[in-house]
């Protein structure tokens, strides 16, 4: 784990992952996560299970395809624990009186400033250069983050999945650049990279070894921050 896991950070994730669920439920022509059937469902299957239990089934299932949107592993890099496991034995999940509250919630569509709002994102937006459909930027910072996928979601012939690696350790970071791919409605999950020894082979990996732009905001973490200046050449 690349830091101390407190309850406010188990908190802020499921606060942020259920608005993430709500805005998947939202684009489906049946919701199946929430609702008067979805909550019939639950209560058949369900058995001696809680509702903390209903929500951990609702991100296993939707981490698979949008990774640290909905994933703790993702967000938090616990040590020791499958690629595909998104929750691993430090996590400690959420009580039942909790996630009975979160699934109460009304069901009104979360924009993504809502959420960085929840996460901890207080600043104001910053520059984005001119993007294209060729543009290919690195991100830095919660702020850069909210600021880029307004710009995407204002564009529909741009590509967050295939134009934006997002560099940062911090798990708020991380989570919240897994949701813009969620709410901006993109065909696959946020490309992530920690900016750690060996972070320009995991660039290259995932399609990025040409950078054309950073964005770089205030609440970057120093290291994310500087690489994402260097590979971005700024």
């Amino acid at each position: 784990m690349t830091s101390p896991l407190t309850p406010q950070d188990r908190s802020a994730f499921y606060g942020a992952a259920v608005l993430g669920l709500r805005a998947l439920d939202a684009r489906e022509t049946t919701p199946r996560r929430f609702g008067a059937d979805a909550e019939a469902r639950w209560t058949q299957f369900a058995g001696a299970l809680g509702a903390g239990d209903r929500i951990d089934i609702l991100l296993r299932d939707a981490a698979g395809t949008w990774g640290a949107a909905f994933s703790p592993s993702e967000c938090f890099g616990f040590f020791g624990v499958a690629d595909d496991e998104p929750f691993g034995p430090d996590w400690g999940g959420i009580d039942d009186h909790a996630a009975k509250r979160l699934l109460a919630e009304p069901d009104a569509p979360a924009t993504l400033e809502h959420i960085a709002y929840g996460l901890g994102v207080k600043a104001a937006g910053v520059p984005v250069p001119p993007i294209t459909p060729s543009t290919k930027l690195v991100v830095a910072g919660a702020t850069a983050i909210v600021s880029v996928a307004k710009v995407f979601a204002e564009n529909r012939a741009l590509s967050w999945t295939d134009q934006v690696v997002v560099v940062a350790d911090k798990a708020a970071w991380r989570q919240l650049a897994g949701l813009a791919a969620v709410l901006l409605g993109a065909r696959g999950r946020t490309v992530l990279v920690r900016p750690s020894e060996g972070a320009d082979s995991a660039l290259r990996a995932a399609g990025f070894a040409h950078l054309d732009a950073a964005v770089v905001s205030p609440d970057a973490e120093p290291e994310a921050a500087e690489l994402a200046r260097k590979v971005g050449g700024r």
